[in-house]
C-alpha cells in the first residue's frame, strides 16, 4: 500500500449545505451530491439566463467565472400530495471552491416513474461538451420485492432534467447501482463502473464498456474488490465520483468503502485508486482510507434515521490544479474536501 494523500476539510469541517425546514421535500436530510464544474463563459451564460431564480440572485452568480452545480439528495416529510420521504433531487449553486450561494427552492427530480417511485438516489453526472448526463439510482417497487436499478437521465441547465429510463444493459436487470460514467472520449470506447447487488461477484465494483450510452453494454467484469479488514466483520466496496480524466488516458478513480462490525455497526470510508484501462492490471494503485469518519458532521447523523459515521461521494473535479469534492456526512448533510495539486501529482506519478 502506497502512501495517499492528504483531504484538507473545507469550511472548518462543518456543512455546506444542510436541510432547510420550511421545505417539506428536504426538510430531513440532504446528502450523496453529484456536482458539475462550468467554467465555459457562454454556457454559463445561457444557463443562467432561464434559471429559476430572482433576479438579484441571478445578477450575483454572473459575477463567477466559473460555478457549481450540485445535485444532491434530499429527504423530507410526507404531505398530502407527495411522499417526501421518497428521495428526491435538489439543486444548489456554488463557488468552484465549495461555498454556498444560491439553491432552487423545489426538487429538479421526483420519483415519478414506474421505474424509480420509491426514490430517485445518488446522482453521479459527466458532461459532454453543453449535455449533461445523469446516472442515477432508480428505487421501485417490483412484483415480488423492491428492486434497485441504475435510471439515466439528461439536461442542458441542470434545472430541467429529461428522465431517458434505465440503463440498457444485462446487469441492469439484477439489483445494481453505483453507476458512473466514464466522460466520453471521442473515437472511444464509453465506461461506466457499477456494483452489483447480487450475483457472481456482488457488492464490488465492476467495470463495462459500449459503443454509446444507449449499449449495449458489454460487462468486462471485477474491476475493484474490497480489502478485509481484521477490525471489522465484512466489507465491500462501490464506486463514488464519475471517474477523473488525467495524461496518458489514465483516470483517478474515488470510491467508498463499506464496513460492518459484528455488532452489525457500519461504517463508510472513501478510498482513492490510479486507474489505466490498457494496464495488465487496471488498478496501478490505490489507497485506503483516503478518510474516515471523525467529526461531528460525518459521525453523528439525523437521530429518526439512525445513520451514523458515513462518508459518501458521488462527484468531484479539477480546479486550478486542486481536487475538489463534495461529500455526504452520515446520511445527513453537505461538506466539502479538497486535495492540493501537489498531492494528487504525488499519488499519480
Amino acid at each position: 500500500m502506497v502512501a495517499g494523500p492528504a483531504v484538507e476539510r473545507l469550511n472548518n469541517g462543518a456543512p455546506i449545505l444542510t436541510k432547510i425546514e420550511a421545505h417539506p421535500w428536504e426538510n430531513r436530510v440532504t446528502f450523496n451530491p453529484a456536482c458539475a464544474l462550468v467554467a465555459d463563459e457562454r454556457e454559463l451564460s445561457l444557463i443562467l439566463k432561464n434559471l429559476p431564480v430572482d433576479e438579484k440572485v441571478r445578477g450575483s452568480l454572473r459575477t463567477h467565472r466559473a460555478l457549481v452545480f450540485l445535485l444532491y439528495r434530499a429527504q423530507g416529510s410526507p404531505t398530502p400530495s407527495h411522499d417526501h420521504t421518497r428521495s428526491s433531487i435538489g439543486l444548489a449553486i456554488l463557488t468552484p471552491g465549495l461555498q454556498l450561494l444560491a439553491r432552487l427552492d423545489r426538487p429538479v427530480m421526483l420519483p415519478d416513474q414506474a421505474y424509480d417511485n420509491l426514490g430517485v438516489e445518488d446522482a453521479r453526472i459527466v458532461s459532454v461538451g453543453t449535455h449533461h448526463v445523469m446516472t442515477y439510482t432508480a428505487y421501485a417497487t417490483g412484483p415480488v420485492r423492491n428492486v434497485v436499478r441504475i435510471g439515466l437521465a439528461s439536461t442542458t441547465d441542470f434545472a430541467d432534467w429529461r428522465k431517458e429510463g434505465l440503463l440498457e444493459a444485462d446487469f441492469n436487470r439484477i439489483d445494481n447501482k453505483n453507476g458512473m460514467l466514464f466522460e466520453p472520449v471521442p473515437g472511444r470506447l464509453m465506461r461506466i463502473l457499477h456494483r452489483p447487488m447480487e450475483g457472481k461477484d456482488a457488492m464490488m465494483i465492476h467495470w463495462a464498456e459500449a459503443d454509446g450510452i444507449s449499449g449495449p453494454w458489454r460487462d468486462r467484469g471485477v474491476l475493484m474488490r474490497p480489502i478485509p479488514d481484521p477490525g471489522f466483520k465484512d466489507d465491500w466496496i462501490g464506486g463514488g465520483a464519475p471517474p477523473l480524466a488525467l495524461p496518458g488516458g489514465r483516470y483517478l478513480v474515488l470510491y467508498h468503502i463499506g464496513k460492518r462490525r459484528v455488532d452489525g455497526s457500519r461504517e463508510y470510508d472513501l478510498g482513492i485508486a490510479l486507474f489505466d484501462p490498457n494496464a495488465s492490471d487496471p488498478i496501478v494503485r490505490r489507497y485506503e482510507p483516503l478518510l474516515r469518519p471523525e467529526t461531528a458532521a460525518e459521525t453523528l447523523g439525523d437521530a429518526s434515521l439512525g445513520v451514523n459515521n458515513v462518508v459518501f461521494i458521488c462527484g468531484a473535479y479539477f480546479w486550478e490544479g486542486d481536487l475538489y469534492f463534495p461529500y455526504a456526512g452520515a446520511d445527513t448533510c453537505v461538506l466539502g474536501g479538497k486535495i492540493s495539486k501537489q498531492h494528487i501529482e504525488a499519488f499519480i506519478a
